[in-house]
């Protein structure tokens, strides 16, 4: 009975072990994964910006499409940068303004994600960025001719004095409208023979103190720099 008593108690003792040891088991599974995930944040956050990168790629190859587009329209595109967006313009010669590209949604204007910003150099020279993207209207110049049959109806419902003053009211926000879109230029041109203002534009995350250049290389290519600042 005795023998029997203490074999009992040897399987009880042996089980209390295999459990202990599965549990640290599961303990030290635990403990890596946390480590492991720990040690691919740090690598994300120090080392990759997935938004800087991204950014930074589409914004090269939408410049060498529009370089190519240039080149085979033989027109005239350029580019005006915000602190926090950018639109590709083309020079329209019927109207002699720049407006936006209508006609291509690969052009259209893009505003980029928070906590990205743009610093700019154009001929070795800062330029300063308004904080947003501002374009004069595409239809300024056409915008007087679409009020004339309104002014005209006016005149049949409200007396002459009044119909004049909203002409006159009207002419005068028109005449605005298409002084700005005429004095409007894109801070970085692309010429219809391929070639481009010499610039240095760069997405940046300040909060982090990351960037990534993109300039011309010496055989007239625009490259793109690799990312400095954290991590790296």
């Amino acid at each position: 009975m005795a023998r029997g008593a203490t074999s009992m108690r040897a399987v009880k003792h042996r089980s209390r072990l295999a459990g202990f040891t599965l549990l640290e088991l599961l303990v030290v599974v635990m403990i890596i994964g946390i480590v492991t995930a720990g040690m691919l944040l740090s690598m994300s956050f120090a080392g990759k910006d997935t938004d800087l990168e991204t950014e930074s790629k589409r914004l090269l190859s939408l410049m060498n499409y529009a370089r190519e587009q240039s080149e085979l329209q033989t027109r005239q595109y350029g580019i005006y940068f915000g602190q926090h967006g950018y639109a590709f313009v083309v020079y329209d010669v019927r109207q002699a303004v720049w407006r936006t590209v209508l006609e291509d949604d690969a052009l259209r204007e893009r505003t980029l994600p928070s906590g990205l910003e743009f610093k700019l150099v154009v001929d070795a020279r800062p330029i300063v960025l308004k904080d947003s993207v501002d374009l004069p209207s595409p239809s300024a110049s056409d915008s007087a001719s679409r009020s004339k049959p309104y002014s005209r109806m006016l005149a049949h419902t409200g007396s002459q004095s009044s119909s004049d003053s909203d002409t006159d009211s009207s002419s005068d926000s028109d005449s605005d409208s298409d002084s700005k879109a005429r004095s409007f230029a894109p801070q970085v041109m692309i010429f219809s023979s391929g070639d481009l203002s010499s610039f240095k534009i760069t997405v940046e995350r300040a909060s982090a103190g990351r960037s990534i250049t993109l300039d011309e290389n010496q055989d007239g290519d625009i490259v793109e720099k690799p990312m400095v600042g954290s991590g790296r």
